[in-house]
């Protein structure tokens, strides 16, 4: 596979190279599982839509660690949770059709992977005035954003960091749907199969333990053993390269605020929209689906909740 660099996403000239020498994988294995990949989707009555990229099937391959029944499990899950969380696919266009975000939110994901192929993703909370439309509107922009890496990017997941240091915890966490934000998790990572190696939360805050546990409780047990509570920008440094971190967090590349209206900006793009409408298309019909009970496992996923007691 040849990579194409695009605006947002730029690769390590060793990137496949690496990326599958570290999954045991070599172009014929690729090539047998990407065959047979087809065929399966071809063979399932309930997908309405049955013809994927051929990069967003092998972006799956990989996101599951080289395991195709793994991939499968994942692909049925995305289309399930298209047609039972519809209200996180209702919306196409960054700029056209969603609120200002970066009121309260300011994100992206950087365009230069780490030495271990993986990207870094920076969340910096800017007001704790949110509401839930917000940050319906936020997840929903990380399905977009997601949506684009499975079509366009080639590495294992991302390194996260969500930096707390301009807000008010305890306002923060009280506006927060819980319900929402544990569905939109199930979306991002039982759906797009995004894997996360480290969160690292940047905060001072003595109530930053109040958060932490509201992450921990829409996150699998695997990836909330891997958040972790700084206090410092540079403390981020120990952790991530600066080569692949904004210049307002000590790091080599464009500010976050660019890098966030980059990403608004091409994922607007005509064809980028149209692309996003077709996918949010790939749904199931469940009346030709075999298991009946397959919908309410999907809902059940990541997990039980824990009751969260704010004082």
């Amino acid at each position: 596979m040849k990579l194409e660099e695009t605006p947002l996403l730029k690769f390590r000239p060793d990137t496949v190279l690496e990326v599958r020498k570290e999954l045991n994988l070599d172009q014929d294995a690729i090539d047998k599982m990407m065959q047979t990949f087809e065929d399966w989707i071809a063979k399932q009555n309930h997908f309405t839509r049955r013809e994927f990229d051929k990069h967003f099937l092998e972006t799956s391959i990989v996101h599951a660690k080289g395991s195709l029944e793994k991939a499968k499990r994942t692909l049925d899950k995305l289309c399930t949770l298209k047609t039972l969380l519809p209200t996180f696919f209702n919306k196409c266009d960054a700029i056209n059709e969603f609120s200002d975000i970066s009121v309260c939110i300011v994100h992206g994901t950087m365009p230069i992977l780490t030495k271990s192929n993986y990207r870094a993703y920076i969340v910096k909370l800017t007001s704790a005035n949110i509401d839930s439309n917000l940050l319906l509107d936020y997840s929903r922009f990380v399905v977009l954003m997601s949506e684009y890496i499975k079509k366009n990017d080639y590495s294992f997941g991302f390194t996260c960091v969500v930096d707390c240091r301009d807000v008010n915890i305890l306002n923060f966490v009280t506006r927060i749907n819980v319900i929402d934000l544990r569905n939109a998790m199930s979306v991002l990572m039982e759906g797009y199969g995004l894997r996360v190696n480290a969160i690292y939360v940047v905060s001072t805050s003595k109530a930053i333990d109040v958060f932490v546990t509201l992450l921990k409780q829409v996150v699998s047990h695997k990836v909330a053993d891997r958040i972790y509570v700084l206090k410092t920008v540079e403390a981020i440094h120990e952790h991530v390269a600066k080569e692949v971190l904004p210049k307002d967090y000590g790091g080599d590349q464009m500010t976050l605020k660019e890098v966030n209206e980059n990403w608004k900006k091409v994922l607007s793009e005509k064809d980028n929209v149209s692309y996003f409408r077709s996918m949010f298309e790939a749904r199931t019909n469940e009346n030709y689906r075999l298991t009946a009970t397959y919908n309410d496992e999907v809902l059940g996923m990541p997990g039980s909740f824990r009751s969260l007691n704010v004082d």
